[in-house]
């Protein structure tokens, strides 16, 4: 699929109304185009100033709502393209894929973007939670509007794009009418992301009394090491020393004693 078809599946609003069902995976209409603002953002790090050019999503450009699924502005309230029970665009990616007892739930970005939390302050916090993707000079031109220009072009050739991840979620009853066939996820399990027709062996990065088989998706045992483990062990250092000081204070202390006394009596 086109990268702008791809962006043009976002949103800058947000509404409360029950989540629609999107059950097979959508895709845009053929005669969709691009809908995009072509912004910067400041960042600073130390003494340096860094400009960083954003395109995201307008969903104020004309013919916007005709090119996305129904119901992608009757989310919740935590945002819009909220659906349940659903599944993800086509060729998207679901990322921080999660299950309770009752219900699973993914976000999803299009193809070659990343689920990441981002380090920059985005343009508004209607693109967040966000996928984002880095784009290098040469790769790719795009025709944009200016956010601070009404009707003004401008062009994008580097810097980030980014669209508002979807929210899909559903209960295990929901798969057997859902397409593509999603991996099975038992209580606890989670994966950082998957990709539709990639195999999860049984079991696999399931949770097991709090920690996980590992692997690339998953949380790995050196993560349980890094966040409980070395604390522990700096803890017991640190005990030990104070144990060590203390020790050898009083034993200097009980070998001046006498020496004290010792002087008193003449």
């Amino acid at each position: 699929m086109a990268l702008l078809s791809l962006l043009y599946m976002m949103t800058t609003v947000a509404t409360s109304v029950m989540a629609t069902a999107l059950t097979t995976p959508y895709v845009p209409p053929s005669g969709c185009t691009s809908a995009f603002q072509l912004t910067t953002i400041t960042t600073i790090y130390g003494t340096t100033v860094t400009t960083i050019t954003v395109l995201a999503s307008d969903a104020t450009v004309t013919g916007f709502s005709a090119c996305q699924p129904s119901g992608w502005n009757s989310g919740s309230t935590t945002g819009l393209f909220t659906f349940s029970p659903a599944v993800c665009p086509q060729d998207w990616t679901y990322y921080e894929m999660s299950s309770t007892k009752k219900y699973s739930a993914a976000y999803c970005c299009a193809s070659g973007f990343d689920f990441r939390a981002p380090w920059y302050a985005l343009p508004t916090s209607a693109l967040s939670p966000a996928c984002a993707r880095t784009i290098k000079s040469g790769d790719t031109t795009i025709t944009a509007l200016l956010a601070t220009q009404t009707d003004t072009m401008g062009t994008f050739t580097e810097g980030l794009i980014v669209h508002r991840a979807w929210h899909v979620s559903w209960a295990k009853s929901d798969t057997a009418s859902m397409s593509p066939s999603l991996p099975p996820l038992t209580s606890g399990k989670y994966l950082d992301y998957w990709e539709p027709g990639q195999v999860i062996p049984d079991g696999m990065f399931d949770h097991h009394n709090g920690r996980d088989s590992g692997g690339a998706q998953g949380w790995p045992p050196e993560y349980y090491f890094a966040a409980i483990g070395a604390p522990l062990i700096f803890a017991a250092f640190l005990a030990w020393g104070g144990y060590f000081l203390c020790h050898k204070r009083r034993k200097r202390h009980a070998l001046q004693v006498p020496v004290n006394m010792e002087l008193q009596t003449k």
